[in-house]
């Protein structure tokens, strides 16, 4: 076989510190690799205790709900039975409340006896009405009739009484005469009163 016409290059030779500190530049690798290498260990270790640790609250959980679920259930059916309660005791509050004003004692007095402002012993007694009411409606309904035969007042009923000097003239007179005029000083100042006492009883 022919040889080349090339010269053949050849490698140069290292000298001994040369080697020397290329062997050590290796060790320093392969160091820094292990060290890496045990990094990542501590890595891949940690997340498996972590999501270990992710199975452990889940199992607690669902144990937990598990024994805690039927006193939960017991707990709300007994707050059910308290809002229950005193719904009742807070309805026979306001009758009583009620009772006590039907038998001619005054919102305040009312108030003064419970220990309530006016507005809280008036809406009481408010609130004992309505209770009244849904426990009787036929009475409510009775009510309701007998108030439908009752007179309804009127204006007439209203009415100032007649002024003393006209009273034996026969009641209250026109504010003018049937020929259209007016009768004397007093008579149409006694007139005026007459008719602003109607129309404010009347407003």
């Amino acid at each position: 076989m022919a040889e080349s016409g090339k010269p053949t290059r050849r490698r140069a030779r290292r000298s001994t510190a040369t080697s020397r500190a290329l062997a050590e530049a290796r060790q320093r690798n392969a160091e820094q690799l292990a060290t890496q290498r045990a990094q990542e260990q501590r890595v891949w270790d940690a997340l498996e205790v972590f999501f270990g640790a992710s199975d452990e609250i889940a199992a607690a959980e669902q144990e937990c709900q598990r024994r805690v679920g039927p006193h939960e259930r017991a707990i709300a059916q007994l707050r059910e039975q308290l809002e229950q309660t005193v719904a009742g005791a807070l309805s026979v509050q306001a009758r009583a409340a009620l009772t006590i004003h039907e038998a001619d004692r005054t919102v305040e007095q009312v108030g003064e006896l419970l220990k309530l402002g006016e507005k809280a012993a008036r809406r009481l007694i408010a609130a004992g009405r309505d209770a009244a009411a849904a426990e009787n409606p036929e009475d409510r309904q009775e009510d309701g009739a007998g108030d439908a035969d009752r007179p309804r007042a009127t204006n007439a009923d209203h009415l100032p009484e007649p002024h003393p000097r006209r009273a034996a003239a026969g009641g209250l007179p026109d504010v003018a005469g049937p020929d259209g005029r007016a009768g004397s000083g007093d008579e149409r100042r006694e007139q005026a009163d007459d008719i602003s006492a109607v129309v404010a009883a009347t407003e």
